[in-house]
Formats: C-alpha cells, sequence, structure tokens
C-alpha cells in the first residue's frame, strides 16, 4: 500500500515548486522580463539598473529553488510503483504531472474511477452541496446543506465539490502535454471527440436547450476544452484499473459500464 508520509512529501514538493514558480513568474512580470529570461522592454522600465540586477537576482533565485525541487521530487517519485512501473512509461506524463498525480489521488479512496472523476472536477452530473462551518476549537467542519449543486462548477454558498488545482494540473496542464507529446491519448481520444463535436447537432447536456448552440455551431474553444476534458477522463480509467491493480486493491467497471451496458471507447 502507498506509505502515506511519502504521498505528503510528494504534495509538498509539488506545492513548493507551484509556489517559487508563481514568485517568479510575478517578479518576472513586474520587471519585464519574459519566460526565457529576455528583457521585453528595457525603455520601458521603471527601475535603476541596480535595483533591476536585485530584482532579476531575486527571480532566478526562485527560478533555481524550482529545478532543486524538481531534483527531490525525481527522486521521491521513485518511492512508488505506479510512478515506475505505470506513469513513467505514459507518454505526455512528466515528472511534475506524475507528482500532482499521486500527491492529490488517493487510490484507497478512490472505489471506482467515478471517484477520480468527480475528484477533478469531470462530473456534469449533481452531488450534494456542501459548506465549511467552524467548530468552537477552531477546527472546520463540511456539512451538507441540502441542495444539489453541479459536481464541476462552484455555486455561491458551497465549497467547491471538486479540487481546484488538480484540475487545473489536468485538464489546463496535462492535457496540453499530452497533445504536444502526440501521446495516444490525444490521437484516439482528444482529436477524434473533437472533430465528432465540430460535425454534432445536439446541444451540449450542460447548456440551456432554449438558448444553446449545438456543438458544431459552438466556439472552437468550447469544442476543445470538452475534448480536453474527455481525454482526461479516458486517461483516469486507464490509471483507475492500473494503480489500484498495482496496489492490490479491487476494480470495479465505471457505473456507465457496470450498471448502464455503456462501454467508453475511441471516439470515432
Amino acid at each position: 500500500m502507498t506509505n502515506e508520509n511519502d504521498r505528503q512529501a510528494v504534495r509538498m514538493l509539488v506545492r513548493l515548486r507551484e509556489d517559487f514558480q508563481a514568485m517568479r513568474k510575478r517578479m518576472d512580470n513586474r520587471i519585464g522580463r519574459k519566460a526565457d529570461g529576455t528583457a521585453q522592454n528595457i525603455e520601458a522600465r521603471p527601475f535603476r539598473p541596480e535595483d533591476y540586477d536585485n530584482f532579476s537576482s531575486l527571480a532566478d533565485a526562485a527560478r533555481e529553488q524550482e529545478k532543486v525541487i524538481e531534483k527531490m521530487l525525481r527522486q521521491t517519485l521513485k518511492r512508488f510503483p505506479v510512478y515506475t512501473e505505470y506513469l513513467k512509461n505514459v507518454k505526455g506524463v512528466g515528472e511534475i504531472a506524475a507528482g500532482w498525480i499521486i500527491a492529490e489521488y488517493d487510490i484507497e479512496k478512490a472505489t471506482t474511477v467515478s471517484k477520480l472523476w468527480q475528484f477533478t472536477g469531470l462530473n456534469s452530473g449533481l452531488v450534494q452541496g456542501k459548506k465549511r462551518v467552524e467548530n468552537k476549537d477552531g477546527s472546520f467542519s463540511y456539512i451538507s446543506t441540502g441542495q444539489m449543486v453541479r459536481g464541476d462548477k462552484l455555486t455561491p454558498g458551497h465549497v467547491a465539490p471538486f479540487n481546484k488545482r488538480l484540475r487545473t494540473a489536468m485538464v489546463g496542464v496535462l492535457a496540453d502535454g499530452f497533445i504536444k507529446a502526440q501521446s495516444s491519448y490525444a490521437l484516439d481520444y482528444y482529436y477524434p471527440y473533437k472533430e465528432r463535436l465540430a460535425n454534432e447537432d445536439n446541444i451540449p447536456t450542460t447548456a440551456d436547450p432554449e438558448k444553446g448552440k449545438a456543438w458544431k455551431d459552438d466556439s472552437k474553444g468550447h469544442r476543445d476544452r470538452a475534448a480536453k476534458r474527455y481525454m482526461i477522463k479516458m486517461f483516469l480509467k486507464d490509471l483507475y484499473v492500473a494503480w489500484r491493480t498495482l496496489e492490490g486493491l479491487p476494480v470495479r467497471a465505471p457505473y456507465q459500464e457496470e450498471y448502464l451496458g455503456h462501454v467508453h471507447g475511441k471516439a470515432i
């Protein structure tokens, strides 16, 4: 079984890297420096040369910390069979993405792939809404509001029903990694699904039937995001089986397959 202390160590490293990266990017923006370290517009800098050099050194220090943390993460990931025996061999999954996956998903609690989808914010169905309340000792509890909310949306007065940072890492970063690497997930799911939507007359199930546009008439950006979400769902489906198997945990078919007879496959 996965050692929880090791998983917490990965989480710490992933989030520390994110913190240093965010700080470095903010500093680069403030001193007018591009991502590759070159200046955007020398004449427009509002700082003295000596101050600019000081601020640049701070941004460079943050960049070096990112590299140090990445090296630590690379070593820590070797403790996890799901990385060494599975994720490491999936084209498009880098060490940072693997870190997010191991840090944020609890595969023992994820008894079905649907729970992975929900935690990632890929479930457009309704779920029980919850709110956070403070206890007398300063701790917090999450209680039901008695209201059903969208599983992939933020609802006023409710806590997010999914992990917002994880969804950004998966749909916003890993999906692009699959496409850039031209991995099997991009070729088998992303491109065919996006092409199918471009010719689809149906209105998205989450849209207002009275005002919603058919998929083929919707924006390219909307279809692109839908295809990325589908691709990540299919990746999580494979991850669920591989990870649970490596951990010696029982594997269940998705609800749609187990109870409704629907089988997810390549979009054609």
